[in-house]
């Protein structure tokens, strides 16, 4: 059976992020293009292989948050999805406020 491209549903969601691969010094800028509680989808030139630990920041104006993760799927053509670890307290009204706004575009949509 083939596996989904996401493990957690989530809202189409666009903003700016950055990708650190921890413990290497590697960053990365991104393109979030769904999102959820649980994890995102990104596109992200040369993405890191499954199981890498990543530090993710992501700017949606005028939200900004980071959270540390695990690349679940990596895709040379579509980028990473990335499965959050536990979000940090400060962090958290920060991503329910994109996400209540990505619903709030996703409602607005099926309406029209």
């Amino acid at each position: 059976m083939e596996q989904d491209r996401s493990p957690m549903p989530g809202y189409p969601f666009l903003a700016h992020a950055e990708l650190a691969v921890e413990n290497t010094g590697v960053h990365l800028t991104a393109r979030v293009s769904e999102l959820s509680r649980e994890g995102c989808c990104l596109y992200v030139m040369n993405p890191p292989p499954v199981g890498t630990s990543v530090l993710l920041k992501i700017f949606a104006w005028p939200y900004f948050f980071q959270v540390h993760g695990k690349v679940f799927l990596s895709d040379p053509n579509f980028g990473v999805t990335v499965a959050f670890d536990p979000i940090e307290s400060r962090y958290v009204t920060e991503l329910n406020a994109c996400l209540l706004d990505a619903g709030q575009k996703k409602r607005n949509r099926t309406m029209d």
